[in-house]
């Protein structure tokens, strides 16, 4: 599964070992992470983090994490510091229907941007160092696309409907089912992996 991880820089020297933990938690658990600007904070594999003012292109850095957030299955979200660019891209993960865990730390979930939203899409915690892991691992769990069916609109023509109404007759299976066998033969075909 891919993750985008973002967080606010506001308080980086307090906050950068908060980060390291969620970003190894996510790789400990087999997932990658679309974004990984927490490790150049611990880059030649420094054990304290090397606070580097981020270059002035706001621009850049704002694109980076829009791209991330559309390649990312889910978002988490380090919430602690109140940022806008980070509750900026909440609005933009649920805007994409993104999963997205909003974590705190020391009881601070009421009063956070968070806390106001009202979406199946949202999941706010309070977390410690201790139960960081567990608490990302349930989040993923919880949003494994392998262990869901996932649905979209699908909007076809009179002739596309007449044959699968017809092809669902003569099989016995759900247009659904006839659609799924013809997107699997076609990936098949064109032998990549997705």
């Amino acid at each position: 599964m891919i993750i985008h991880f973002t967080a606010s820089r506001g308080n980086i020297e307090e906050d950068a070992k908060y980060f390291r933990e969620i970003t190894l938690a996510i790789k400990a658990l087999g997932h990658e992470i679309a974004r990984d600007w927490v490790s150049e904070l611990y880059a030649n594999g420094s054990k304290t983090p090397v606070i580097v003012e981020p270059s002035d292109d706001w621009k850049k850095i704002n694109n980076e994490n829009i791209a991330a957030i559309a390649k990312a299955d889910v978002v988490i979200v380090e919430a602690t510091a109140k940022s806008f660019s980070v509750g900026y891209q909440v609005a933009i993960a649920l805007q994409q229907k993104k999963p997205t865990l909003i974590l705190t730390r020391n009881n601070s979930l009421s009063g956070t941007f968070g806390s106001g939203i009202s979406s199946d899409f949202v999941r706010l915690v309070d977390y410690t160092k201790q139960d960081i892991e567990k608490v990302i691992a349930d989040f993923i769990e919880e949003n494994t696309i392998d262990t869901k069916d996932l649905r979209f609109n699908f909007f076809i023509d009179r002739q596309i409907y007449n044959y699968l109404r017809w092809a669902a007759f003569k099989s016995g299976k759900t247009k659904a089912e006839i659609l799924r066998e013809l997107v699997v033969k076609e990936i098949d075909n064109q032998g990549q992996d997705y």
